[in-house]
């Protein structure tokens, strides 16, 4: 789902070789232990209002969708949280839990030097409510946990300056023009975060229309991104906005 001709970095490494707790409740306790403060301590800190709660995917989105026969029964814990706006913040934010997940840690291991799980959560932030976006996300979560398993072979994790090719409207409803979504740090919080089971990316993804998703192709990433700059379309995405480029 990356864009071929954009440079794609080697996935984050994989956390390694240091005591971390044994036996199989503490190693479970440990876990949850992970997963919470990334959600009630790190995301609080950040976007505040967390919503109504995670919208978590169907399993229909690995066995339809992404035609898989198996699949991590933990994947379906992964969701999206909407968080409205507020004095903190003047957009609606959408941010995944589960990427860092350390699934990728055998038991009694962990490095926390390294990366957490995948290494990176994706955000997406909107100029309106945006629920369209939650089964975007989900898709995206199901796609990414899929390559690091070596289910596409080939394809690699997502980085810095990917673009990413949806190959459909954004918002199919509101008959939006962005058919694509450009990874970049994130401006609204600090770019990246530590658990104890590693360091975590956020990935912004920033909507862009087929004409300048080619612009990019042809230009390059860094005169996009001042383009969309300048028509003060960076980093927060306006579904019903025309291309800023003919």
């Amino acid at each position: 789902m990356t864009d071929p001709q954009d440079p794609n970095p080697p996935p984050p490494s994989t956390p390694g070789a240091e005591a971390a707790p044994g036996g199989e409740d503490s190693w479970q306790q440990w876990f949850e232990a992970v997963w919470a403060h990334r959600e009630d301590v790190v995301y609080r800190e950040r976007f505040v209002d967390l919503g109504k709660g995670i919208y978590t995917p169907k399993p229909e989105l690995y066995t339809q969708d992404m035609h898989q026969k198996e699949f991590h029964p933990g994947w379906l814990h992964h969701g999206v949280l909407e968080c409205p706006p507020g004095d903190h913040r003047a957009t609606w934010l959408y941010v995944t839990s589960g990427l860092s997940n350390p699934w990728n840690v055998e038991e009694g291991e962990v490095d926390p030097s390294g990366f957490s799980g995948l290494g990176f959560e994706l955000m997406f932030e909107c100029t309106e409510q945006a629920p369209w976006v939650v089964p975007v996300l989900h898709r995206l979560q199901a796609y990414e946990m899929l390559v690091a398993v070596g289910r596409f072979p080939g394809a690699e994790l997502f980085e810095y300056g990917n673009r990413i090719p949806l190959n459909a409207s954004l918002a199919p409803a509101l008959q939006s023009e962005i058919t694509w979504l450009l990874v970049e740090p994130p401006k609204v919080c600090a770019p990246w975060f530590e658990l104890a089971s590693g360091r975590v990316d956020f990935f912004e993804l920033v909507g862009l229309t087929e004409a300048e998703a080619r612009f990019a192709r042809e230009q390059g990433h860094d005169a996009l991104v001042e383009r969309l700059v300048a028509g003060s379309e960076f980093p927060v995405t306006d579904p019903r906005r025309a291309s800023l480029i003919g």
